[in-house]
């Protein structure tokens, strides 16, 4: 592999002197400490909910994934937090996203960004976390999501607000 090395260039005023960091050394900095390693342009917040995505509603294709992103959307302006803050949130050992039980976002990350459709998941993150407007609002305000065929104790005495693929989708008023 081909090592770029590192260049020095001077302000336009003749300034400070800038070091652009080698690809080879950025790689081994972030390996090196256990940073998470993340693309140019794409957060750390947007590779956990582009992970998230897929831990959740990978098998159910766009609209599935479309529809999580958005009651993460919702949970993070009910609750004034990002969307980190949002799919990081556990009681104990049990996360509010099940992906998440008995792992960590860091793994859940590295598990599922080789994966084709982790691209499409990453996109959907980044309008979820930058530009949430954007989202088409399948999910209709939903707040909480189970599958279709379990019945958790908080979805007792309450209507789904939408059912998209395998999923059913909930607005509660006290969470």
């Amino acid at each position: 592999m081909r090592e770029i090395h590192a260049e020095t260039s001077r302000a336009p005023m003749g300034g400070a002197v800038f070091h652009q960091v080698s690809f080879m050394r950025w790689f081994f900095i972030f390996c090196l400490c256990g940073l998470p390693m993340t693309a140019w342009g794409v957060t750390y917040e947007e590779q956990a909910v582009a992970a998230v995505l897929m831990g959740e509603a990978w098998s159910e294709g766009p609209r599935g994934m479309t529809a999580v992103a958005e009651v993460i959307h919702q949970r993070a302006v009910e609750k004034g937090r990002a969307p980190l803050q949002i799919i990081s949130a556990s009681r104990g050992r049990i996360h509010a996203f099940s992906c998440l039980n008995g792992t960590t976002v860091k793994h859940l990350i590295g598990r599922f960004s080789q994966e084709p459709a982790y691209q499409e998941a990453l996109q959907l993150a980044e309008i979820t976390c930058q530009n949430p407007a954007r989202l088409p609002g399948l999910a209709r305000f939903a707040n909480h999501f189970t599958r279709t065929t379990e019945r958790p104790y908080w979805a007792r005495g309450h209507r789904p607000v939408a059912i998209i693929g395998q999923h059913a989708f909930y607005r509660l008023e006290h969470y």
